[in-house]
This record gives structure tokens, C-alpha cells and sequence, in this order.
């Protein structure tokens, strides 16, 4: 479908460098600010990049696309008024397709510096998929793009972007994109031994450090591609399955910040993240932890889990 898919934007390739739909010309400085490739005076691009409206799953009345290109970023920004310096989750929401880039890189432009979110626009579409927790500086400017400069394969696509602030909960964050699965899937039961969840998250899906803590990676037959996460509270994370590793064995992570990239490695009969909390030698359900992070809750501590029973 890709093919087909380029030919039908080719018509769209020469447009404007602003977009000019009109749209409210000042987000107001509030919790949660959502801009649109369409949002007037909010969005640049070259004229490389391309509008269509073709595929359904836009956010608003079209989307731009472009070709990945490795000589120079090229990116497309979206200005975004952010009240003040602080921690904000960015959100991010695209059409999905099979002739999409499998590797978008998104640019956040954090007080520490520009961070590189990678996101597979084949898959996960029409809806808000997180890029994580970061700290952003106060002020109007452009704090998120979509690049160009991709060893991935397939259309670029720039549609909406999110920042919220970060959960009431600050410290603790949710294993995989809080946009990946509804609140039911944290209250699944998981009866064989021992005790964990399986959370059915897409191949690539980014995975997130529910706390922080120190790395230690792990590869086995069992697990496949692991990581154990040592919370600063003690406890063990631990998530398995995973297609890739996105930080060094040993690192110190923060919460919330992207630790590994969901698979099917191991034994594993399908894609998901097989996540468990252990305590000591004790296998903990996790559901109750993750029921209260995904409502903006204190979690339990992890010795006060059940060890059986797993479910919210």
C-alpha cells in the first residue's frame, strides 16, 4: 500500500512554509496545550514537506508528510507556549500505515538539551502515543519537531503534538505509553506463576521506567531481552520480552524515562510486555501499583502487594 500511498500525496508536495487553517492563534498557557500542524502561527516546515488529508486517522483536518533524509534534519516544528519550567509529558498522535517510517524521530527540546524519541508510524495510529516525561523551560517557542534524518524506511509523518503536565504522582510512571492501553488491561489477572502481568503492547512500543533506580539487563530463554530495574524504594522491576535495550547495563534511570523497546523475545507466544514486581525473593501482582500510577494515585508500597491472586 505504500506505493499507492505516495502517489496519492505527490499533488500535495508544494505548500506554504506556515500553515494557515485557521485556528487559535495563542494556546493558553494551561496544563495541557495541544497544537496542530493546522494551528496558525504554531507549525513550520520546509517545502519539502508535503499536506494530505488522505489517511482517516489524522487529528484534525490534514497532516504533512516528507521523505527521510540523511543529510540534514529538515525537521518540522511546533511552537508550543509552555507555562513554566517544569516536568511535562509529551504526547504525540499521527495516521498510521504500512508505508510509514518505521523509525520517526521526534525532537524535544529539553532544558538539558534536544532528546530523540524514534516512534514506528506503522502501527499505533489515530490516537496519542507518549513520548515520555521531561523537564521543558518556560516560555513560547518550538519544543517539539518531527525529523527528517532517519535510517528508517517509509513516509515521515507530522500530525499533533501534546504537553501536559506530568502526573500529580511525580516519581513513579506507568511501564509502557499511558495512550497504549485503556485502565482495564492494568486490572488483567495473571494465574500461572509467578505472579506479573502481561500487557499487550505493539513490537516497539517504548517501555518506561516505572521508578527510579539502577539497569541491569538481562538475556535468557525465559525472559529474552530484559531489564531488571533496583528502585530506590528496593524493589525489583522487572520486564521481559523486550526487542531492544535504550540504556547502558548499570545506568541510573529517572521514572519515566525510556528504558527498552517492547518485543516478543523469549518465551513468549505473542507480543507484549511481561512485567513483575519482586521484593527481596518474593514475587509480587503488580496490578494495584499500576492501577494507582495510570489514576494519578500514591502507588502501595511493593511489600504490601498481594503474592497471589493477580488482579486490581
Amino acid at each position: 500500500m505504500g506505493h499507492l500511498h505516495v502517489r496519492r500525496h505527490a499533488c500535495a508536495a508544494g505548500v506554504a512554509l506556515l500553515a494557515t487553517v485557521a485556528a487559535p492563534a495563542e494556546p493558553a498557557a494551561a496544563a495541557t496545550v495541544v497544537v496542530d500542524n493546522s494551528t496558525a502561527g504554531r507549525f513550520s516546515a520546509s517545502t519539502n514537506w508535503g499536506t494530505s488529508t488522505w489517511n482517516g486517522q489524522r487529528y484534525g483536518a490534514d497532516y504533512r508528510f516528507a521523505t527521510p533524509y540523511t543529510a540534514r534534519s529538515d525537521a518540522a516544528w511546533y511552537k508550543i507556549n509552555i507555562p513554566g519550567t517544569g516536568r511535562y509529558t509529551v504526547d504525540v498522535w499521527y495516521p498510521a500505515d504500512r508505508g510509514y517510517n518505521n523509525r520517526t524521530p521526534y525532537l524535544v527540546a529539553t532544558t538539558s538539551g534536544t532528546q530523540t524519541v524514534h516512534v514506528d508510524q506503522r502501527a499505533t495510529g489515530g490516537r496519542w502515543v507518549s513520548l515520555g516525561t521531561f523537564t521543558l523551560a518556560g516560555g513560547d517557542y518550538n519544543a517539539v519537531g518531527v525529523s527528517r534524518w532517519t535510517t528508517g524506511t517509509g513516509e515521515i509523518v507530522a500530525d499533533a503534538v501534546r504537553v501536559r503536565t506530568a502526573s500529580a504522582t511525580p516519581g513513579v510512571s506507568l511501564p509502557v505509553p499511558r495512550s497504549a492501553l485503556p485502565r482495564s488491561e492494568y486490572d488483567d489477572p495473571h494465574w500461572s506463576p509467578p505472579p506479573a502481568i502481561d500487557l499487550p503492547v505493539p513490537n516497539g512500543s517504548p517501555a518506561y521506567a516505572v521508578r527510579a533506580g539502577r539497569v541491569s539487563r538481562v538475556n535468557d530463554g525465559s525472559c529474552g531481552r530484559g531489564i531488571i530495574l533496583t528502585g530506590a524504594d528496593g524493589a525489583s522491576y522487572i520486564y521481559c520480552h523486550l526487542l531492544s535495550w535504550s540504556v547502558a547495563n548499570g545506568s541510573t534511570v529517572r521514572a519515566g524515562q525510556q528504558i527498552g523497546r517492547t518485543d516478543n523475545t523469549g518465551n513468549s507466544t505473542g507480543p507484549h510486555l511481561h512485567f513483575s514486581i519482586r521484593t527481596g525473593s518474593t514475587w509480587r501482582c503488580p496490578q494495584r501499583f499500576l492501577l494507582a500510577v495510570y489514576d494519578g494515585r500514591t502507588p502501595p508500597a511493593a511489600r504490601s502487594l498481594p503474592t497471589s491472586g493477580c488482579a486490581g
